[in-house]
């Protein structure tokens, strides 16, 4: 198959693809006449590119043209309901594109804040995204619930008016659109970018993806008897129906276990180059490593990248935030585990994380436990990594292991903020039914059945695969909406509580007022004996209450270090030439709950205009706030 240019999927192709702005009102749900019967992929690739177009009922929403969270959203619904909130609120609700997609799509992101309370980069700010990872889709979804959530109860709940009033929330639901379409409108399960990339080594690009060879619209599990010791799974004896499988290894079992599909490429290998390859979560520069090097000693990094954000999607984020650093917290979401996670991702937290740090970090992991029920909160490189007891691949005891490239590394030790990736969604990991304390696949099975009906898992359905496969099996766990993300029934319940808890991380932004000011006229200094005495009747002592009621400080300890922040100022500026501060300005940082007074020395004209004074604070997280004052003489 040679390899061919395909052209970018144009916006009609999508089901409830996206109007004009002029005809944008109501989110639109329908399909456009007549859509087409696939979708194609872009990018230079040997294996197809064409994808059938499916239509889950777990996309439509309830009622066309109202918002509920008992669907998942389509991209084109999703965008329409940005553009309709930014129409709608214009004094609180802006939409923008903060780039373009591998395939030529506008990354849309809101701004929320109050216009008439100031600009966004003025205020202290928190950072939400979703969507990075193409398949878990939940996450999209809680961005979206928060978006909803604020935009709906601004200037009704006097928290979130209070919240947008004072900073800026910013909200990108979507990272990766181009993989977002794939996942949604077709039986493709990735989660990467539709970048093409050369999995096998064989010089080809995605030449041998997963194919829904049945039609029924997802990409399930495909078993062949091949008898005892030439496969490498046997059917789990823990479920007494049969239906579930167990990877014992290659030459340990009696069937071939693999992802449905068909061997595209004729090297005895089925779907192991499938679309792209590049994981947008792994291409952060905070230590970053290759995919390969070369001595074969070093540690190398799957889905890394050609280099540190070699991928438009990625950044788009880091570009975006390093022009915005009045950002505190971030939150760029995933599934499945469930976690709140965290920094950091290649050493021991209290080896490598300022004690300070990691007690708000800390802080906000008991919290998001608290409203999220989550069982794991913590850092990646030992809590995520050793959650489980065993290593699933290996079986061997967990150990802490490093993860390179990661968001939440380069959040705070580049970006110096606090920092999460949290994985939403359980993958119906919900009852320990024997109390060992872990949950087995056979639990999640049996949970299905009781809880569910069953309809989360396919049974086992004979189907001729051709050669060289033969007659197959398909079957097992749903792999969009129960492996991956939640069926379309429990969806509210993993979005809204995980945006509860980003809502907390904005409430706990700083936030500083100045409380009081005073001046003191400065009394001339004792003069030395047989020296004149000159009255300085002009400089004043001013003595300013600075106060920080927000949770957060305006610096953590590592921005400090890195100097991705500026040390918090007060600056002078009078009616005329004639007020003017004395010596350098002062410089400081304030702890969250911290008043500290702030002294200076000013020196102002006779004339009353020239009493009258502005003082400045300039914080790059705490924000920008004025307060005029009157020296009296």
């Amino acid at each position: 198959m040679t390899l061919r240019s395909l052209g970018l999927l144009a916006v009609a192709l999508c089901a409830g693809a996206s109007t004009t702005a002029a005809q944008r009102g109501a989110p639109r749900t329908d399909a456009p006449a007549g859509p087409p019967k696939v979708l194609v992929v872009p990018g230079l690739r040997a294996g197809t590119s064409e994808f059938a177009l499916t239509n889950y009922p777990e996309m439509k929403p309830l009622v066309p043209g109202q918002m509920d969270f008992k669907h998942y959203h389509t991209r084109a619904e999703i965008e329409e309901w940005l553009h309709k909130w930014a129409k709608e609120h214009p004094d609180f609700v802006e939409l923008s594109s903060v780039g373009k997609s591998f395939g030529g799509v506008d990354i849309l992101q809101l701004t929320l804040t109050n216009k008439k309370t100031g600009k966004d980069t003025d205020k202290p700010a928190a950072f939400f995204e979703g969507g990075r990872h193409s398949g878990e889709i939940t996450g999209t979804e809680s961005a979206l619930y928060l978006a909803w959530y604020l935009i709906e109860n601004y200037g009704k709940n006097a928290d979130v008016t209070k919240l947008l009033d004072a900073k800026a929330v910013y909200l990108k639901p979507i990272n990766n659109p181009d993989g977002s379409d794939l996942y949604r409108l077709t039986a493709q399960s990735n989660r990467s970018t539709v970048r093409p990339y050369d999995d096998d080594g064989d010089g080809l690009l995605d030449e041998d993806p997963p194919e829904d060879i049945d039609g029924d619209g997802f990409i399930m599990q495909m078993r062949k008897y091949v008898g005892p010791g030439k496969g490498d799974a046997v059917k789990d004896t823990l479920d007494k129906s049969g239906r579930l499988m167990r990877r014992v290894g290659a030459g340990k079992g009696d069937y071939l276990l693999m992802q449905e599909g068909i061997d595209n490429d004729g090297d005895g290998r089925v779907n192991e180059d499938g679309i792209g390859g590049l994981d947008l979560h792994r291409n952060y520069p905070e230590n970053w490593r290759p995919m390969r090097e070369a001595t074969g000693r070093g540690y190398v990094q799957g889905g890394a990248g050609e280099y540190p954000l070699s991928e438009t999607e990625t950044r788009a984020v880091v570009l975006f935030l390093m022009t915005h650093p009045n950002v505190s917290v971030v939150n760029s979401m995933d599934t499945a585990v469930p976690m709140m996670l965290r920094p950091p991702s290649t050493c021991e937290e209290t080896e490598c994380m300022y004690p300070a740090d990691l007690k708000f970090f800390q802080h906000f992991d008991s919290v998001g436990i608290a409203k999220t029920a989550y069982p794991w909160a913590g850092d990646v490189f030992r809590t995520y990594n050793t959650r489980g007891g065993v290593n699933p691949i290996t079986g061997d005891s967990a150990r802490p292991e490093p993860l390179f490239g990661h968001g939440p590394d380069f959040g705070y030790f580049q970006y110096g903020a606090i920092w999460y990736g949290d994985e939403l969604w359980n993958g119906g990991r919900e009852k320990d039914y024997n109390g060992d304390g872990k949950i087995d696949d056979y639990e999640v099975l049996r949970f299905c059945d009781e809880e569910y009906g069953g309809k989360c898992f396919k049974p086992w359905t004979k189907f001729n695969a051709g050669a060289p496969l033969g007659e197959v099996e398909l079957g097992g766990f749903n792999p969009k909406f129960w492996s991956q993300n939640p069926p379309a029934e429990w969806l509210e319940k993993w979005a809204r509580n995980e945006a509860m808890f980003n809502l907390y991380l904005a409430q706990s932004l700083p936030s500083v007022e100045i409380v009081d000011i005073t001046s003191a006229l400065v009394k001339p200094a004792k003069p030395v004996k047989g020296a004149k005495v000159v009255a300085d009747s002009a400089t004043h002592e001013i003595k300013i209450t600075m106060r920080n009621s927000g949770r957060l400080p305006t610096a953590l300890e590592m921005a400090k270090r890195v100097k991705i922040v500026r040390p918090d100022m007060i600056t002078v500026r009078g009616a005329t030439p004639n007020t003017r501060g004395i010596g350098r300005p002062p410089e400081f940082f304030l702890n969250g709950g911290e008043s500290k007074v702030i002294t200076m020395r000013v020196k102002v004209g006779a004339a009353a205009e020239d009493r009258k004074v502005n003082f400045r604070f300039t914080s790059t997280r705490g924000g920008l706030i004025d307060r005029e004052f009157q020296i009296v003489p």
